[in-house]
């Protein structure tokens, strides 16, 4: 009988072996040969799902992008808008180890991402989906009157990313000089600078 292979899984096998490397030796050294001597693999057998090395970095960015939206939806309803956005805001900083090796892999596939065009639109794409979710919150919670006066939604979704993302930056650079507390008084600070 011949064997079921379950491709989706090898190429998940093949995605996390990127990020061992982009972590451990940096984005420039997840090549092709690199990515399959990390997972065992033949290289002609990892170019079977991946023809190029960008195809191969791509499906990784948009595998931890999917992640992270996997974990966004076990968050629940919270009671309300400020919260939720808060837990949202949370889930993104670099406050464990899975989050920290997530941030760090999709942060350095930005420089990769602004000369390499599939690359550049599919973090384009993840980045948006994520501004027009914390957006769509925070014009729930203008609606209802819980938002500062001249707040505009969209603008305050792509401010609250960006320090997010400049948090994990710092964070990953020097933990010691700006701590997981540190970010998080960071984060609720500007919340408190967007809800009344």
């Amino acid at each position: 009988m011949p064997k079921v292979v379950d491709h989706e899984e090898r190429r998940r096998e093949l995605a996390e072996a990127v990020w061992r490397i982009v972590q451990r030796d940096g984005i420039d050294h997840a090549s092709v040969r690199a990515v399959a001597a990390e997972s065992g693999w033949s290289s002609g057998s990892l170019r079977h799902y991946f023809p190029t090395q960008d195809a191969l970095l791509g499906f990784a960015m948009e595998l931890a992008y999917r992640r992270f939206l996997a974990r966004l939806e076990k968050i629940g309803t919270p009671v309300g808008n400020r919260e939720l956005v808060k837990a949202i805001a949370h889930e993104m900083l670099a406050l464990d180890d899975e989050r920290r090796i997530e941030a760090a892999v999709l942060l350095s596939f930005l420089p990769r991402a602004m000369v390499e065009p599939s690359l550049h639109e599919l973090e384009r794409y993840g980045t948006r989906q994520l501004y027009g979710e914390v957006a769509r919150i925070l014009a729930a919670a203008q609606e209802a009157g819980e938002l500062r006066e001249g707040v505009v939604p969209m603008k305050a979704a792509r401010r609250l990313i960006v320090l997010v993302d400049g948090l994990n930056i710092h964070h990953g650079l020097g933990p010691d000089e700006l701590t997981a507390d540190d970010m998080v008084e960071a984060v609720d600070e500007q919340l408190d600078a967007l809800f009344a």
